[in-house]
């Protein structure tokens, strides 16, 4: 099982570096669980593969040369915790921002994942570039007015 999860990290790896030009092709459909739930501060969650594409695409959007450098990871007893960097530019102001994922696997592929940050760095960013965060800002609100419909 270490293997796998090690062979994980690796797409996951790979997928971060390229960023909007790899990453939801190297993860849907075979690194993904149809089943996927991701929860994260500041947007909504996101299911199944739709929700994933989705969650990717407003992120790319709003940031296309976002990209995530890993430092470490760890296995637990049911997937890994990966310890990242994303960065990139928004509205051409820079941002880093440290990150955990909490992945949980099945079958080799992520049934949930779970960040957790301090999103005071992406929040200054967005203090400064309101305009260029708009859909980002938007989106919890467009989630709950889904929700209700």
């Amino acid at each position: 099982m270490s293997d796998e999860k090690a062979a994980f990290v690796e797409h996951f790896r790979a997928g971060w570096a390229g960023g909007a030009d790899t990453l939801v092709e190297l993860f849907l459909p075979d690194l993904v669980d149809p089943d996927v739930v991701m929860t994260q501060p500041l947007l909504p969650p996101a299911r199944g593969h739709a929700g994933f594409a989705a969650f990717f695409e407003l992120v790319f959007g709003a940031i296309p040369d976002l990209r995530g450098t890993v430092h470490a990871w760890r296995p637990t007893d049911d997937g890994v915790e990966i310890d990242f960097t994303l960065h990139g530019t928004l509205g051409g102001a820079p941002f880093e921002l440290p990150t955990t994922d909490r992945i949980v696997l099945r079958d080799g592929r992520v049934l949930e994942r779970h960040a957790r940050m301090d999103p005071r760095a992406l929040a200054a960013t967005i203090a400064r570039r309101p305009l260029a965060a708009a859909a980002l800002l938007a989106a919890p609100l467009r989630a709950r007015l889904r929700a209700r419909v």
